[in-house]
């Protein structure tokens, strides 16, 4: 069982999905944290996989393609695959980002460093890398989550959702999303689109 939050008068569904990178402030270097990095949309496990091979350990502590799973109908069936979270990103985790970024450079592939200010790097947000690391599974993949709605309340029963009750700002129902709210306590905030299947309203 999870818990259940009363929906905003907001929370109505909706059709657009959220397109800001949820960025926070530039970090201090020698502190883990992650980041973007852009790619050639369609490309980013490719691009990823070379990058992992080619930047040193020391420097790049890992990379990983973030992705969720989607629910669609084909032939009047439902059906789940698994989509990237963010096209044309993946996401890497290091210690030292203007070193990480000059080795990018250096490539003979498109690769970027997100979120450049100054001679730093804004990584993801603290909260919005939690609650991934929290909801992501050992693949990097957000799985469906499955709720309802009961008395305006939204329930979430199952699923990496369960117990994030009162993050979701809105949600789509027949596309089988939730907007999700992170911010890392600084004034920050921006919104994930996670999977979440809302079977019933009562």
């Amino acid at each position: 069982g999870g818990g259940c939050i009363i929906l905003p008068t907001a929370a109505k569904e909706i059709e657009a999905e959220p397109s800001a990178l949820p960025l926070g402030r530039r970090s201090p270097r020698g502190r883990l944290r992650w980041y973007f990095v852009s790619c050639p949309e369609g490309r980013e496990a490719a691009t990823c996989a070379k990058v992992r091979q080619i930047i040193p350990a020391d420097i790049l502590q890992d990379a990983f393609v973030l992705r969720k799973e989607s629910q669609f109908k084909r032939h009047g069936e439902w059906r789940t695959e698994v989509i990237d979270f963010f096209k044309g990103y993946f996401v890497a985790a290091t210690k030292d980002a203007p070193a990480l970024s000059r080795a990018l450079d250096r490539l003979t592939f498109p690769v970027h460093m997100v979120g450049a200010v100054g001679r730093g790097y804004q990584p993801i947000s603290e909260d919005a890398q939690h609650l991934l690391e929290q909801t992501m599974d050992k693949s990097h993949v957000v799985r469906l989550s499955w709720g309802e709605i009961v008395s305006d309340a939204l329930c979430v029963q199952r699923g990496p959702l369960v117990g994030h009750e009162d993050r979701v700002a809105k949600f789509n129902r027949r596309h089988a999303w939730a907007f999700v709210r992170v911010g890392d306590g600084e004034g920050a905030s921006a919104t994930l689109s996670m999977p979440l299947a809302i079977l019933a309203r009562r």
